[in-house]
C-alpha cells in the first residue's frame, strides 16, 4: 500500500483535532458564532448570504430546514437528496492506469466535470502518456439486489484536452464520447458541474464522498465527514485545501467532495495521519495507540492507521488555477476547456442545462412528466410524427445497454445465427455498432433484413423490481438506427379493405423490462413501441388470454411471485413457404424460451411454439394456408432446428422438459412443464 498522506506540523495537527471535537451549536463553531451572536459583523451575515445562495443555486431548492442545518441545529433532509445522489454517483468512475508493459498499474476514481472533460489528482494520472494507457469505467456499482454490474469502460483522450497540475494535484483529461464497445454515450451519465463561487460549504457542515476505493465498486462516505476547516489565511499553498474530519480509512484519490446540495466543494486527494517526529524518525500512529514508523505503516492495512483528517483541493482554487493555465493550451483543448470555465462563470452554459445547476443529468427522458416543464418536455422528445409512424432523433437511445447476459449470474449470451437462419436474409446494419445488435432498456434485438422482422429478442426481467405502469395510447416509432425500409411501419397494419386483420404483436411483452427505478421503468415500457420489436398478430391471436398473451401473462407472474429474476428469448419461425401478405411473408409459428435460476443459483430453461395459423382463415384475400391451431412445449434443441438459431449449452442443458423430442400440445397451463415444477 502506499499512503497518500500529508504531514503537518503539532500545531496545526492539533488544531485540526480540537476542530473535530467541536460541536455544532457551540460557541466556537465559526458559523453559529457568525450568525447567531449579537455582534454580527457584515462579513458575516454576507457570508451567510452566500451560503444560502449557493444552495438555491444548485437546483435543489431552499427550506428552513436547510437554514437550520447551516447552522447545526438540524439534520433532516429531503427525500430528493436520495434522488439527486443517484443521479450524481453516475457521473463518478473508477481509474485504470496500466504500466507500460500493461502487466501491472494502479487504481484511482475520477468524474465528469463536462459532457466532455474528467478530473482526477495528479498524482493518479501525471502525464500524457499515463492518459493513454488509462481507461475509466462508470456505473461499476452494486444494483439494487446486490449485484456487480459491468459497467462501460472508455478510454481517454489527451489529444483533446489535457491539464495536469502537481502543486494542486489535478488533472483535467478529455474522455471518448463512447465507450469501447460503441454502445453508451459518455452523455448517459452527465457531468458535476464545478462551481467556482465560493461558501459552498462552511466548518461544521457534513460533505459526502462518493468514490471506488481501491478500484473497488463505487461505494459512499456520508455523514461521516465533518467540514474542519477551509483553507489558510497564513500559508498560501494551504489555503488551496479544506479539511473533513476522517474516522476510518481515507477517501479515494480523485474522488469528488460534495455538499448536501450535491455542489462539488473539492476533490479529494490525501489523507493527514496522526504523526510525530521522534529523534529525527517519522512516526505514525496505529488505531491500537502504538507508534510505527512511517517505512512500517506503508506496509499496513488503512484500517490499521490513525486518520485526523481527509484533505481535498477545493474547486475555486483549481478553477482559479485552470483559468490562468488555458492561455498556454491550442487548439481543441483550449476549446473542450473555455467551455468549462464559460459554463461554470454562467458566461455560456452547456447546452441543455440550468445554470450553476450542481448536478446535470444529460439523458432524455421522453416520459417523465413530473420536474420538467413542458417546453422542455417537448424539447426532449423532439420526434417527427408521421401517419406510417414516428421517429426519434439518434441521440434518444444514446446509453442503452440491453440484454445483459449475466443478469442470471451464468452467462447466456444471444444465440448465433447459422447459416440455417441467414438462409431467410442477412442481419441487418445498424449504425454505430460492431455486433448489430439493438440495444434498449433491459433487452435486445437483432433484425432480418430481408424479413423486416426480429430474428430475436433477448430480455431481462426482474420480478421484485417490476413497476407496474399504464399502458397509454399506442405510438409506435421507427428505429433511426437502421433503415426504415427494413422496419414494417404501420402501412402494413392499417388501412385494408374488410378491417385490419393484424395487430403489431409485441415480440418482447410490454411489460417484461418495466422495472428499476420510475424513469427507467417508464423508459423500457417506452421502448417496447418500435416497429423493429413487432410482428404481425393476428389480433384475436394477439389478445387472447388463452394463447400468446396467455402464455405471457403466465411467464410473467411465475416469475413475479416465483422466480424473482427471468431471462426471456423470442422470435418468429420463418418458413420458406410463410405465405405473403401486402408483401410481407407472415410467420405462422412464435417461439419463446424461458430462464429463471433458483435460490441455489441453478439455471432451469423451457421453450414452447404457439401458432396462430388458425386465425389466419379470417383474412378475407391473399389467404394464408388454413391449419389446426397448437400451441406446445418443446425441448430447446427444437426450437434450434426450427430457427437456425444456436443457443449457449447452459440453456440446452437446463431444459426441464422432458418429454417427445417433437413437443407436446398444451391443453392448459398446468400441462406446462416450469421450472418451478422442475
Amino acid at each position: 500500500m502506499s499512503l497518500k498522506t500529508v504531514t503537518y506540523n503539532d500545531q496545526f495537527l492539533d488544531k485540526l483535532k480540537a476542530l473535530r471535537s467541536q460541536k455544532p451549536t457551540s460557541p466556537e463553531n465559526p458559523l453559529f458564532a457568525q450568525v447567531e451572536s449579537r455582534d454580527r459583523t457584515t462579513d458575516s451575515i454576507a457570508a451567510f448570504a452566500r451560503r444560502v445562495d449557493n444552495i438555491a443555486a444548485s437546483g435543489s431548492g431552499v427550506s428552513s430546514f436547510d437554514l437550520e442545518r447551516v447552522l447545526g441545529r438540524n439534520d433532516l433532509l429531503p427525500v430528493n437528496y436520495l434522488q439527486k445522489g443517484s443521479l450524481a454517483a453516475r457521473a463518478v468512475c473508477r481509474i485504470w492506469v496500466g504500466d507500460i508493459f500493461g502487466s501491472n498499474g494502479s487504481w484511482g476514481t475520477g468524474f465528469l466535470v463536462s459532457p466532455r472533460l474528467l478530473i482526477t489528482n495528479h498524482h493518479v494520472i501525471h502525464s500524457i502518456d499515463e492518459a493513454t494507457r488509462a481507461s475509466v469505467q462508470f456505473s461499476y456499482e452494486m444494483d439494487i439486489n446486490g449485484r456487480i454490474r459491468d459497467g462501460k469502460t472508455f478510454q481517454l483522450s489527451p489529444q483533446e484536452a489535457f491539464v495536469t497540475d502537481a502543486e494542486l494535484d489535478f488533472t483535467l483529461v478529455a474522455v471518448a464520447e463512447q465507450s469501447e464497445d460503441q454502445q453508451v454515450a459518455l452523455s448517459d451519465y452527465g457531468f458535476l458541474r464545478l462551481d467556482p463561487t465560493l461558501h459552498k460549504v462552511e466548518p461544521e457542515e457534513f460533505v459526502t464522498v462518493i468514490q471506488h476505493p481501491n478500484g473497488q465498486p463505487k461505494q459512499i462516505a456520508i455523514r461521516e465527514n465533518k467540514v474542519l476547516k477551509i483553507g489558510d489565511a497564513q500559508d498560501a499553498l494551504q489555503d488551496n485545501f479544506l479539511w473533513y474530519a476522517s474516522d476510518t480509512a481515507p477517501g479515494s484519490s480523485g474522488s469528488p467532495v460534495l455538499n448536501d446540495n450535491w455542489q462539488v466543494v473539492a476533490v479529494h486527494h490525501k489523507s493527514v495521519v496522526e504523526s510525530r517526529t521522534q529523534d529525527g524518525v517519522e512516526e505514525v500512529q496505529l488505531t491500537g495507540g502504538e507508534w510505527v514508523t512511517r517505512e512500517a505503516a506503508e506496509k499496513l492495512s488503512e484500517d490499521k492507521i490513525k486518520w485526523v483528517a481527509n484533505q481535498g483541493v477545493r474547486t475555486s482554487r483549481i478553477l482559479d488555477r485552470i483559468s490562468k493555465d488555458q492561455s498556454d493550451l491550442n487548439g481543441s483543448a483550449s476549446g473542450l476547456i473555455q467551455a468549462l470555465l464559460q459554463d461554470a462563470r454562467g458566461i455560456r452554459v452547456f447546452p441543455g442545462t440550468t445554470p450553476r445547476e450542481s448536478v446535470v443529468s444529460s439523458t432524455p427522458d421522453p416520459l417523465q412528466e413530473s420536474g420538467l416543464s413542458l417546453e422542455k418536455r417537448k424539447q426532449q422528445r423532439s420526434q417527427t410524427n408521421r401517419s406510417d409512424g414516428s421517429i426519434r432523433p439518434l441521440s434518444y437511445y444514446q446509453g442503452r445497454k440491453g440484454y445483459d447476459p449475466n443478469f442470471l449470474g451464468v452467462n447466456v449470451p444471444l444465440p448465433e445465427l447459422t447459416p440455417i437462419a441467414l438462409a431467410f436474409g442477412p442481419v441487418a446494419t445498424i449504425a454505430g455498432t460492431q455486433d448489430n445488435v439493438l440495444h434498449y432498456t433491459h433487452f435486445s434485438i437483432v433484425m432480418c433484413e430481408t424479413r423486416r422482422l426480429a430474428f430475436v429478442t433477448a430480455v431481462n426481467i426482474d420480478g421484485k423490481q417490476w413497476v407496474g405502469l399504464e399502458r397509454g395510447k399506442d405510438e409506435w416509432f421507427f428505429d433511426p438506427r437502421l433503415p426504415e425500409d427494413f422496419q414494417l411501419g404501420n402501412r402494413f397494419y392499417g388501412n385494408e379493405a374488410g378491417g385490419n386483420f393484424f395487430d403489431r404483436g409485441h415480440l418482447v411483452r410490454r411489460q417484461d423490462p418495466i422495472w428499476g427505478e420510475e424513469r427507467e421503468a417508464r423508459l423500457a415500457n417506452s421502448d417496447t413501441f418500435h416497429f423493429t420489436n413487432c410482428s404481425p398478430q393476428y389480433f384475436e391471436f394477439n389478445q387472447s388470454a388463452e394463447l400468446w398473451q396467455g402464455l405471457e401473462n403466465f411467464i410473467l407472474t411465475n416469475t413475479d411471485q416465483e422466480d424473482l429474476l427471468a431471462t426471456v428469448f423470442t422470435g418468429p419461425i420463418f418458413q420458406q413457404n410463410d405465405v405473403t401478405h401486402r408483401g410481407i411473408q407472415v410467420p405462422q409459428f412464435f417461439w419463446k424460451i424461458v430462464l429463471v435460476v433458483d435460490r441455489a443459483k441453478k439455471l432451469f430453461s423451457s421453450a414452447y411454439v404457439v401458432s396462430q395459423e388458425k386465425f389466419v382463415d379470417h383474412i378475407p384475400f391473399e389467404r394464408l394456408p388454413v391449419g389446426e391451431f397448437n400451441h406446445f412445449q418443446v425441448p430447446v434443441a427444437e426450437i434450434e432446428t426450427r430457427t437456425g438459431l444456436k443457443f449457449a449449452d447452459a440453456v440446452r442443458q437446463a431444459d426441464v422438459y422432458k418429454g417427445s423430442p417433437k413437443g407436446k400440445g398444451l391443453r392448459g397451463f398446468s400441462d406446462i412443464e416450469h421450472p418451478r415444477r422442475a
